[in-house]
């Protein structure tokens, strides 16, 4: 299991590929693209997290994070400004890596939110 903070979100979509979840299997989840920072080796890079509605909630709430719905994405109204990256960087993620895809970009499904 890694610990990861997420630094930056590019945008939310719905999850809609097949792949064998361990937390809550049967929960639909979404898939964020964005900037992650990995623990483990200090290293910033963009990444994509599986995660539920839920476990979203707990990294933005009372983060004055505003979301907006264009074409089934999800982006955020604003820029993150550096309070709020710092605010939802200082959030530990507990995620498994899943693997990563064509493009080299690490995916993660999100185990656990603190």
């Amino acid at each position: 299991m890694n610990e990861i903070h997420l630094i930056n979100i590019d945008y939310i979509e719905q999850n809609t590929e097949q792949l064998p979840f361990q937390y809550k299997p049967d929960v639909p989840k979404l898939k964020l693209y964005g900037e992650i920072l990995i623990s483990e080796t200090e290293e910033e890079e963009e990444g994509i997290l599986f995660l539920t509605q839920k476990q979203f909630n707990q990294i933005l709430g009372g983060k004055n994070i505003e979301i907006l719905n264009e074409d089934d994405k999800w982006y955020p109204k604003h820029p993150l400004n550096k309070d709020q990256i710092k605010q939802i960087g200082l959030v530990d993620i507990h995620a498994e890596l899943i693997g990563t895809t064509s493009d080299n970009i690490k995916c993660f499904e999100v185990i656990e939110v603190k």
